[in-house]
């Protein structure tokens, strides 16, 4: 019994194999969830991130202090 949507592989260093691959990895590199997010970002993402996260606690520190 065959089941839908099964294709087989072509043979490994076939231009076909490396057709393949390419469609493969465009297809992963286009999907925005496809991988680790934490991958692509740098240093400079951790950075503005805690800059962020520190306002945002000297903001909330500030409300309480001053009402």
């Amino acid at each position: 019994m065959k089941r839908k949507g099964r294709k087989h592989l072509p043979k490994v260093g076939t231009p076909q194999d490396m057709a393949w691959e390419r469609h493969e990895r465009i297809e992963e590199a286009l999907h925005p969830l496809s991988d680790d997010p934490d991958r692509r970002r740098g240093p400079v993402a951790a950075i503005v991130t805690a800059a962020v996260l520190v306002l945002v606690v000297l903001g909330i520190l500030g409300l309480v202090i001053f009402t």
